[in-house]
C-alpha cells in the first residue's frame, strides 16, 4: 500500500466516523438501529484492518469483502425499512455514511468496483423512492448527486495522485537503474584497460625474444609464449562476450596451463555458462590428459533440450593415451573412445 492510498483511506475512514457517531447519530439510533450498529462495527473494524501493518494480500481482500458486504447489507436495511416518502430524510445517513466506509474500503480497487461501492447504495434509495411519487425521488436524487459529487472526485483524484506517484518512482527507478549500469560499464571498462595493459606488458618481452637472432626458441620463451597467448585469449573472449567467460575461472586456468606447457588448445562453447559439477569433471579430464605427452586437445560445449554435452578430443604424440578417468558423480556421465593416439571423451549433464 502507499502512503498516498493509504492517507486517503484513513481520511475518508475519518469522515465515515464523523458522519455516523456525531452528524447522523441520533437519526440512525432513532430509525434503524440494528443497521446502525452493524455499519459502526464495520467502520471499527475497518480502522483494524488500516493499522495492520502487512498483512497478506489475500487476506486483506478479503476481510475488505466481508466488511464492504456488512456495509452494503446495513444500508440496504436501511432502505428497506424506512417508509418511502422518508428516503431522502431518514435513511440518508446509511448512503451518505456507509458510502464514505465503502470508498475507504474500495480504495485501490479497479475503477469499475469503485464505481460499483459507490452506485449500489444510490441505486438502492432511488428505488425505494419511486412508490412515493416523483418528488421524492427528484429530492432523492438531489441528496444522491450531492453525495456523489464529494465522493467521486476524491476518489479520482487520489487514484490519479497515486498513479503519477507511481509514474515517479518508476522513471526514478529506471534512471537509478541506468546509473547503475553505468558505473559497472566504467568499473569493467577500468578493469579490462588495467588487464590488457598487464597482458601487452607480458606479451612484449616475447615478442622482444622472439625479435633476437637465434637459432630457435628455447623452451622458456616457448612457455612465456603459451601463457602471453593464454592471456590474451581469456582477455578476448571477456571482451566480446557480454557473458564473460563461460568456462569459469577453474577451467579457463586449467585449459591455460595445458596451453602454457606446449599444447595447442582450441575450445568451442555453445552455451552460455557451465553447471559447476560439469566444470570440475572437464577440469579433472583435462589435468587426466596433460599427464601424457598431448599435441593438441579441443574442448567442445553443445547443448541439447535435455543434456549438456562437453566432449575432449586429445591428439597424443605417439604414445599410448590410456584413460584411468572412468567414474563421475552423478548425475553426470562419462564415455571415452580411443582410436589410435586420438582420445575422445565425452561428459554429458541433464539440464
Amino acid at each position: 500500500m502507499t502512503d498516498i492510498r493509504r492517507a486517503v483511506r484513513w481520511g475518508t475512514w475519518v469522515i465515515a466516523g464523523v458522519l455516523l457517531l456525531v452528524l447522523y447519530r441520533a437519526q440512525a439510533l432513532n430509525g434503524s438501529r440494528p443497521a446502525y450498529l452493524a455499519s459502526v462495527g464495520a467502520w471499527a473494524a475497518t480502522a483494524g484492518l488500516l493499522a495492520w501493518p502487512l498483512p497478506p494480500y489475500r487476506l486483506r481482500r478479503i476481510l475488505a469483502a466481508v466488511l464492504g458486504v456488512v456495509t452494503l447489507g446495513a444500508t440496504a436495511a436501511v432502505t428497506l425499512t424506512v417508509p418511502a416518502a422518508l428516503q431522502h430524510t431518514t435513511a440518508n445517513w446509511a448512503v451518505g455514511a456507509n458510502g464514505w466506509l465503502l470508498l475507504t474500503l474500495a480504495s485501490g480497487r479497479r475503477l469499475t468496483t469503485l464505481l460499483l461501492c459507490l452506485t449500489v447504495p444510490v441505486v438502492f434509495a432511488e428505488s425505494a423512492a419511486l412508490a412515493a411519487g416523483g418528488v421524492e425521488v427528484v429530492l432523492m436524487t438531489a441528496r444522491a448527486l450531492g453525495i456523489l459529487g464529494l465522493q467521486l472526485p476524491i476518489a479520482l483524484a487520489a487514484r490519479a495522485v497515486e498513479q503519477s506517484a507511481e509514474a515517479t518512482r518508476v522513471l526514478h527507478l529506471t534512471r537509478e537503474a541506468i546509473r547503475t549500469e553505468q558505473f559497472v560499464a566504467a568499473a569493467l571498462h577500468d578493469d579490462r584497460l588495467r588487464r590488457s595493459q598487464a597482458v601487452a606488458a607480458a606479451v612484449e618481452p616475447v615478442l622482444a625474444g622472439l625479435a633476437e637472432p637465434s637459432p630457435g626458441p628455447d623452451d622458456t620463451l616457448r612457455q612465456r609464449s603459451g601463457v602471453a597467448a593464454a592471456q590474451v585469449r581469456r582477455l578476448l573472449a571477456e571482451w566480446h562476450g557480454a557473458g564473460g567467460d563461460p568456462l569459469g575461472a577453474d577451467l579457463s586456468a586449467c585449459l591455460d596451463e595445458v596451453q602454457a606447457a606446449g599444447t595447442r588448445v582450441e575450445v568451442a562453447v555453445h552455451a552460455g555458462s557451465l553447471p559447476p559439477e560439469l566444470r570440475r569433471a572437464a577440469c579433472d579430464v583435462v589435468r587426466e590428459i596433460a599427464r601424457r605427452p598431448t599435441a593438441r586437445l579441443r574442448l567442445t560445449v553443445v547443448p541439447t533440450p535435455a543434456q549438456l554435452c562437453l566432449s575432449v578430443v586429445a591428439r597424443t604424440d605417439g604414445a599410448d593415451p590410456g584413460f584411468a578417468l572412468t567414474e563421475v558423480p552423478a548425475p553426470l556421465t562419462i564415455r571415452t573412445t580411443t582410436i589410435g593416439t586420438t582420445l575422445w571423451v565425452e561428459l554429458t549433464c541433464p539440464v
